[in-house]
């Protein structure tokens, strides 16, 4: 039988690695928002290539700021329905539009085996989000 300490050390862990994995995209935002807007000439940014959607450095650095302030709601552990779920839902997201990629891992033009992390990072994003509410060690919200 799991013990009550496991789980909450176990969900912290979830926070905090999750955290960190998704705190790295934020800051490229922020630090290199060409590698998200592209470079206007001759390079697709993330968003046209992946999204198809194309967006200036400002919004980037804009949406980069913000994601930055979401996920550290998310790593000191309140508004959990709304920050464990919208990491859950940007986790969603990011396998979806790299799905293609997942789908074909043998293709060697287009594939990258590590779009298929997005996999089981999003299979920690759910559990995470199915148990937000054991989720209070180290957190500031219930």
């Amino acid at each position: 039988m799991t013990s009550p300490s496991s789980i909450k050390i176990s969900l912290l862990s979830l926070r905090v690695s999750l955290f960190l994995l998704m705190i790295v995209w934020a800051a490229l935002k922020v630090i290199a928002p060409v590698s998200y807007a592209g470079d206007g000439a001759e390079k697709a940014g993330i968003f046209a290539s992946f999204y198809g959607v194309g967006v200036g450095e400002n919004i980037v650095l804009i949406l980069g700021i913000a994601q930055i302030i979401f996920l550290l709601a998310y790593l000191v552990g309140i508004f959990k329905t709304i920050t464990v779920g919208g990491v859950l839902f940007m986790n969603a997201v990011t396998l979806l539009v790299s799905l293609p990629k997942i789908l074909n891992p043998f293709e060697p033009q287009t594939s990258n085996l590590l779009f298929l992390a997005s996999v089981p990072i999003l299979a920690a994003s759910l559990a995470h989000f199915l148990m937000r509410k054991d989720d209070t060690l180290l957190s500031l919200g219930k």
